[in-house]
């Protein structure tokens, strides 16, 4: 089954977004916490990487409007 399949089964059924929490609970304990990624609302929570701050610092300074 496609991904966009599954995710229109969940989006017909009821509760689609436990069932997706339940999902990711289930993979973490196959495939370990750091091999599963969860980008819910207000995860990852890592800092950005340094390029992001040079690119940041470049714009602040920039002539770009």
């Amino acid at each position: 089954m496609t991904v966009a399949k599954k995710m229109q089964e969940f989006a017909e059924n009821s509760s689609w977004i436990r069932k997706m929490f339940e999902q990711g609970a289930k993979m973490k304990a196959e495939f370990g916490a750091e091999n599963v990624f969860d980008f819910s609302l207000g995860n990852p929570d890592v800092a950005p990487p340094k390029k992001f701050f040079e690119v940041l610092a470049d714009l602040v300074e920039g002539d770009t409007p």
